[in-house]
């Protein structure tokens, strides 16, 4: 298989992303102190699972596809780097869905009992999410590449 540097691309980009967010928010947790405001938390759960759904969706569209473009990715191997993908992805939007919740109703609670835990898990959920929004913008690409290959 090619480890070309859009496979490093697609491997690694939306976790470095992540990585860097969930440092940076844990850091300067005066500065994203939004990640606890009720609002973002509310709209990190709405495009998480609509993100969610989208990427099911879509993997509904492979797994049926019997395109020559899926045929060939199939023979090659990168078939199933594709699914592996979309499912860590998928994933990954329902953890963060789930630890949103948690935030939202359980932050007296979690900041009454273990103060510094709320900021490491509202920084972690950020990391989590911008890791989809990338991750699910790569798989956008690369499925509008498969959509056009066909053409």
């Amino acid at each position: 298989m090619n480890r070309s540097i859009a496979y490093w691309i697609e491997k690694l980009l939306g976790y470095i992303c992540g990585l860097i967010f969930i440092i940076l928010s844990y850091k300067y947790n005066d500065i994203f102190s939004f990640v606890l405001d009720a609002t973002f938390l509310d709209k990190v759960i709405s495009i998480s699972s609509t993100l969610f759904g989208f990427l099911l969706a879509i993997l509904t569209l492979i797994l049926q596809g019997n395109s020559p473009t899926v045929s060939a990715m199939k023979r090659h191997g990168s078939y199933n780097r594709l699914i592996n993908f979309n499912k860590s992805t998928v994933i990954s939007a329902l953890i963060t869905c789930a630890l949103s919740l948690l935030i939202s109703f359980c932050t007296s609670i979690i900041n009454h009992v273990f103060p510094e835990m709320l900021n490491f898990l509202a920084s972690l959920n950020l990391g989590i999410f911008v890791s989809i929004v990338v991750n699910t913008l790569l798989f956008t690409l690369i499925f509008y590449k498969i959509v056009i290959a066909d053409q």
